[in-house]
């Protein structure tokens, strides 16, 4: 089938789909749980289901892989008895009407599909970062959560912190004064020198075909088991994993909006099956409204050491957030914050004492859990904080990170509205622009 065709049948069918299944309008009463399926349940997945079953009713698992869901699962007594479905277009055709929202946690490169899945079919989503694999996917994501009327949230669970209300506080009231430079650091990123070992046999309780959604057929290998498929161009960016957290508080504070420009200055080249052990990713954005140009590093993976101390940061003062963390250095004083936004503060300490305490005037959760916001958001109680049409555009920053990081040491002009680069082709054909061998004839979404 011919896929603008496809695409055609799947869109009214999906639409067709959404009618019979229950959907939250205003949102049930105070006392009601929502229905929450687990979709990805090996190591992130679990925990997130523990964590959403303080507040909700945890009634269905999703995994394709049923040795690693129970290894996950076996940690959490109070999660035994869930059934668990390999299929999640299986499980929306026998329970569907059951579920009211879905937490996806599975590998990067399904997140996607399967949350278009859900939405289409009236769920509300909570999906972990980073949103999407690859940017096309995130701007079709985004662009249909605008139609559905379903609440949305990424797992970026500092943006629920009341240190980023805090840090966006002294932000738009001018506190530290013009921002044009914002340092990141990252201590953490994923990258292997080892190319996939071959001739690796499928485990019987895993299902390769599911695993690989609408990701290009790929030959199963031993080596993206265990979640080693993070190191895997394939399934996974470099950028994402910490980028989310680590890269927010400005994007949110500065209202950052899309880039004109990335580049990726790398000494040691990646791999084509990986990405480089460590590089500094540098984002021009433009000016918005009174707000200047601001220019965003990022030091990454065996770079974060090499990165400057804050010039205002006190003698002996605590350094920790230079592992993963982030500063934005404005014209009066500085704001340092952890890698989810936390414990964000000004700098130098005589500064801080003289600006004083933050406005209050950026929203703050209840009581600053990010799952318990997105599950308040679903009943109508309270605003949700990372919806896809705030988070997917701060995805948009960290593929075209790992564009860079594909295509490094060369200065990449990007034009967000026609989604390309203007002065390199190469860039333009990166998986992480888009994917060119997917298998949407499937029906994954």
């Amino acid at each position: 089938m011919k896929r603008r065709k496809f695409i055609q049948i799947s869109t009214v069918a999906s639409a067709c789909a959404v009618a019979p299944f229950n959907i939250l309008k205003a949102g049930p009463s105070p006392n009601e749980k929502l229905n929450i399926a687990v979709i990805g349940v090996g190591n992130q997945g679990a925990g997130n289901a523990q964590a959403l079953s303080k507040t909700d009713n945890i009634v269905a698992f999703c995994d394709v892989h049923e040795s690693w869901h129970k290894r996950a699962i076996n940690r959490y007594p109070d999660l035994q008895n869930v059934k668990l479905w390999k299929d999640y277009r299986v499980m929306f055709d026998k329970i569907g009407k059951d579920i009211d929202a879905v937490c996806v946690a599975t590998p990067e490169h399904a997140h996607f599909a399967i949350s278009m899945y859900a939405m289409r079919h009236g769920k509300h989503v909570y999906c972990q970062k980073p949103l999407c694999h690859n940017l096309e996917e995130i701007r079709l994501l985004t662009e249909e959560s605008k139609k559905l009327k379903v609440i949305t949230q990424m797992g970026n669970q500092g943006h629920s912190s009341h240190s980023e209300a805090n840090i966006r506080d002294w932000v738009q009231a001018g506190a530290i004064g013009n921002v044009r430079k914002v340092i990141c650091y990252s201590e953490k990123n994923y990258w292997t020198y080892k190319p996939p070992v071959t001739g690796s046999k499928i485990p019987e309780d895993l299902d390769w075909n599911l695993f690989l959604n609408r990701a290009g057929e790929l030959p199963f290998s031993d080596s993206y088991m265990d979640r080693n498929w993070i190191d895997f161009s394939h399934f996974s960016g470099t950028v994402g994993d910490m980028g989310g957290h680590i890269l927010d508080p400005a994007f949110y504070s500065l209202e950052l909006g899309a880039p004109v420009g990335v580049r990726a200055d790398v000494e040691v080249l990646a791999k084509p099956w990986s990405m480089p052990p460590g590089s500094v990713i540098t984002w021009q954005f433009p000016a918005r409204g009174k707000m200047p140009p601001v220019e965003m590093q990022l030091y990454l993976g065996n770079t974060w050491k090499n990165g400057p101390r804050p010039e205002r940061l006190d003698v002996g003062a605590d350094e920790s957030f230079m592992n993963s963390g982030s500063v934005m250095i404005g014209e009066k004083a500085s704001i340092i914050a952890g890698s989810h936004g936390q414990n964000g503060r000004i700098i130098p300490e005589i500064k801080a004492k003289e600006i004083g305490e933050p406005s209050g005037n950026s929203y703050r959760v209840i009581n600053g859990s990010h799952f318990e916001n997105f599950s308040r958001a679903c009943k109508g109680q309270e605003q949700i904080m990372s919806p896809f049409t705030y988070s997917g555009p701060l995805s948009e920053i960290i593929s075209l990170g790992d564009i860079a990081l594909k295509n490094p040491n060369r200065t990449l002009e990007w034009d967000a509205k026609n989604m390309k680069f203007t002065n390199d082709d190469e860039a333009n054909k990166c998986l992480f622009l888009r994917r060119r061998d997917n298998r949407d004839n499937m029906n994954w979404y």
